[in-house]
C-alpha cells in the first residue's frame, strides 16, 4: 500500500512542477508579446515626457552636491525608452524675494537657457528644439528626440512681467508658477504660510500674459487656493506637469479631487509624477510601475482618459523599480496592456492629450494677442 502512496505522491508532485513550469513558459510568453506590442506602440504613437529636470545636470555634469539620481534622462536614452520628447525645465529654486536677489534669479535662468543651447548645438544630430506643436511630429519624422524649454518657479521672472516674453523669445513655452514655496506669484504647497491665499495682483497679470503668448500655465508645486484660481483665471486649459493624487498619497505636492476635477473641467492635464515620494508611503525598493499606474488609473477614472499624462520629474527626484531611467518609458505601456488598457488610450495618455492641449493654449494665445492688437 505504502508502495502505492508514494507513487502517487512523485506522480503529483511531478504533475505540480509540470503545471508551474507551464504557467512560466506562459507568463514569459505573454510578457513577450506585450513588449512586442509596446515596441510597436512607441514607434507610431506620440510620446512626451512634460518635466525633466535634467538640463542642469547636462549643464553642469561635474556639479557635486545633488540630493537626488542624476543622468536619468539623455537622447540615447530616450531613443532606447521610445520617448519622443520632453519639456526641459530651467529650474531654480524659490530664493529672497528682494530686488538683487529677484534679478540674480532672471539672470540664472537665462545663462542656463545659453548653456543648454548650447549643449543641444553640439548634440544636433541627435536632438531639436520644438517651438509649437506642429514641431513635434516634424522632428519626429527626422529621428530626432524633441526638446521643448520650459520654466520651473515664475521666481525667475524677477520684478518685471516683460521677461516672460524674453523667455517665451527663447522657445519657452510652459512655467510652473512656484517651486514649493511662496513667491510674487502665488503661494508654494510647502510653505508653513499662506500669504497670497491664491494668486498675488502680478500672478494674475501672468497668468493674462502666458495666455496671450500662447504658453502653458503649469500648476504643479501651488497650494490648493493658488491653483484653483489659476485655473478659474486661466483663459485656456492649465496642466500639472508633475504630481500625483492626493487620496493615494496623502503628500503636500499632490492633487486633491477637486483640484484634479478643476483642472479638468477646463481642459487641462493631470500628468503624474514618477517619484516614489509622490506615489507610496513604503520604502522606494517596494514601489514600481505598477504603483505609478495606480495613480494614472484614479485620474482616468475620476475624470477620463483624455484628461491625464505623464510628467517624469527625471533628475529631479523620479525613478523607481522598472522606470530607473527613460530608457526603461516603455515598462509603463507593458503595465497599461497587461491590465487591459486600449491602444487608443494608451496613445492619448502618452502624447495626444498633450498635444490637444497644447493647440487649445497656442490657438488661444493667437487669438487674445489678435484681440490686444485690434484695441
Amino acid at each position: 500500500m505504502k508502495k502505492y502512496f508514494f507513487a502517487a505522491l512523485l506522480l503529483l508532485s511531478c504533475l505540480m512542477l509540470s503545471l508551474s513550469t507551464f504557467a512560466q513558459n506562459v507568463g514569459r510568453d505573454r510578457d513577450a508579446r506585450l513588449n512586442e506590442i509596446a515596441d510597436s506602440l512607441h514607434k507610431v504613437m506620440f510620446s512626451i515626457d512634460t518635466h525633466v529636470d535634467s538640463a542642469s545636470h547636462l549643464n553642469h555634469p561635474d556639479a557635486k552636491g545633488y540630493t537626488v539620481t542624476k543622468g536619468q534622462v539623455t537622447f540615447p536614452k530616450m531613443k532606447a525608452g521610445g520617448l519622443d520628447a520632453c519639456f526641459f525645465a530651467i529650474y531654480k529654486g524659490q530664493g529672497p524675494l528682494d530686488d538683487a536677489s529677484s534679478q540674480k534669479a532672471v539672470d540664472f535662468a537665462f545663462n542656463e537657457i545659453k548653456l543648454f543651447k548650447e549643449y543641444m548645438a553640439k548634440h544636433s544630430d541627435e536632438c531639436g528644439q520644438a517651438w509649437c506643436a506642429d514641431d513635434f511630429w516634424k522632428l519626429k519624422k527626422e529621428g530626432k528626440s524633441i526638446v521643448m524649454l520650459t520654466l520651473e518657479n515664475g521666481y525667475v521672472l524677477g520684478k518685471d512681467i516683460n521677461n516672460l516674453r524674453k523667455f517665451y523669445n527663447e522657445g519657452c513655452r510652459a512655467m510652473t508658477l512656484t517651486h514649493n514655496y511662496n513667491n510674487d506669484l502665488c503661494d508654494g504647497s510647502r510653505d508653513s504660510v499662506e500669504h497670497w491665499r491664491g494668486l498675488s495682483p502680478f500672478g494674475k497679470a501672468v497668468v493674462d500674459t502666458m495666455n496671450v503668448l500662447g504658453m502653458i500655465v503649469d500648476v504643479s508645486h501651488v497650494t490648493t487656493a493658488s491653483l484653483l484660481d489659476a485655473v478659474a483665471c486661466s483663459k485656456a486649459p492649465c496642466v500639472a506637469t508633475h504630481s500625483g493624487v492626493w487620496n493615494i498619497k496623502n503628500h503636500p505636492r499632490n492633487l486633491k479631487d477637486e483640484e484634479i476635477k478643476a483642472i479638468a473641467a477646463k481642459g487641462g492635464l493631470i500628468q503624474i509624477g514618477s517619484g516614489r515620494f509622490f506615489l507610496s508611503w513604503r520604502p522606494k525598493t517596494e514601489v514600481s510601475v505598477k504603483d505609478y499606474v495606480d495613480h494614472v488609473e484614479y485620474v482616468r477614472d475620476l475624470v477620463g482618459i483624455e484628461y491625464v499624462g505623464i510628467g517624469t520629474d527625471f533628475d529631479g527626484g523620479g525613478g523607481m523599480n522598472g522606470l530607473e531611467d527613460c530608457s526603461q518609458m516603455k515598462n509603463i505601456t507593458v503595465e497599461m496592456l497587461r491590465r487591459g488598457w486600449s491602444h487608443n488610450d494608451i496613445k492619448l495618455f502618452w502624447g495626444e492629450n498633450l498635444l490637444r492641449v497644447m493647440r487649445v493654449v497656442e490657438a488661444k494665445g493667437r487669438e487674445l494677442s489678435g484681440a490686444a492688437a485690434l484695441r
